[in-house]
């Protein structure tokens, strides 16, 4: 007796033709994948950013209404965590001695220096914000890996790095220079000097005024504050947009919330990181979202010069 054994395999064009299904399910899977990890990432950040807000509010209610200095302070030794601003611009009787919410990254002897994540947060703890908020995990976005790699993330080329700061920044939020006490420039030609206020009872319409944002500068460490320009459609510093073309902010009412971007422009700066980038949308016209930052940057009353 003859048995015949038959093998039966695919075809060249079956194999293709499965190769081909297979592709167009990873393009379609994948980027899903990639929106999925993104909005995660944008829910920690969120949870991040309103638990400094709150800190950043009861503090104010434990300190006569009066919130903490908005700005980084660059001082190490007996002072790291504090600046003094020179009484004449406030005019006050003598300087001003103030709080700054987080201080400048610091060796284990207090000594300048920025190699490692332990080094920022040796700052952190010398701020006025530690004590309400001892997580410093709670500074980054889960999306902000800069302190891992720089080749990603590399330095601002446009940016003055003082020496000793390298590494890549870890703490992802800042506060808006309308919040701080550090004296403006001279002739204050973006005009935030007309409205800066220190108190939080200062606020108009607290729920649409932004304390905290994500920014992501090439200092290694988030220095000072973000400052705007009120006076004319152009951003002065970069903000980061870390979430599907969306960022997230914290209000003075103490919620977080994302702001997904309208104009290309604004998502280009966010990409170059470069200082007073032009607002404007070339390809439209378009300053809506500047028009939407100022309005909720400027805290209080907005005044009749801008």
């Amino acid at each position: 007796m003859k048995f015949t054994s038959h093998t039966k395999a695919f075809t060249l064009i079956e194999l293709l033709v499965v190769i081909a299904i297979v592709a167009l399910l990873m393009s379609i899977v994948v980027p899903a994948l990639k929106n999925a990890k993104r909005y995660a990432t944008s829910a920690g950040c969120l949870a991040n950013v309103s638990q400094l807000c709150k800190a950043w509010l009861l503090y104010a209610t434990e300190h006569n209404d009066s919130f903490m200095d908005g700005d980084t302070s660059d001082e190490l030794g007996a002072n790291a965590g504090y600046s003094v601003y020179d009484r004449a611009f406030w005019g006050e009787s003598s300087n001003i001695r103030v709080h700054n919410w987080v201080g400048r990254p610091m060796g284990p002897n207090g000594e300048n220096r920025n190699d490692n994540i332990d080094d920022k947060v040796r700052g952190y703890e010398r701020g006025a914000l530690w004590p309400y908020i001892q997580n410093p995990q709670a500074d980054n976005c889960p999306a902000d890996k800069r302190y891992l790699d720089r080749a990603v993330y590399p330095l601002n080329s446009r940016t003055a790095n003082p020496p000793g700061l390298w590494i890549g920044g870890y703490r992802t939020y800042s506060i808006t220079k309308a919040l701080s006490r550090r004296p403006t420039g001279s002739g204050d030609p973006t005009g935030e000097m007309s409205v800066e206020i220190r108190k939080t009872s200062e606020f108009s319409n607290s729920s649409n005024k932004i304390v905290f944002l994500e920014e992501t500068d090439g200092y290694g460490w988030n220095h000072r504050t973000w400052n705007m320009n009120l006076r004319q459609p152009v951003w002065g510093d970069p903000f980061a947009i870390l979430h599907n073309d969306s960022s997230t902010f914290a209000f003075a009412d103490g919620h977080a919330d994302r702001r997904k971007w309208v104009d290309q422009q604004t998502r280009d700066m966010a990409e170059a990181q470069e200082k007073n980038w032009s607002a404007v949308d070339p390809r439209s016209g378009s300053t809506e979202d500047y028009q939407w930052f100022r309005n909720a940057y400027v805290p209080g009353r907005k005044p009749s010069n801008l």
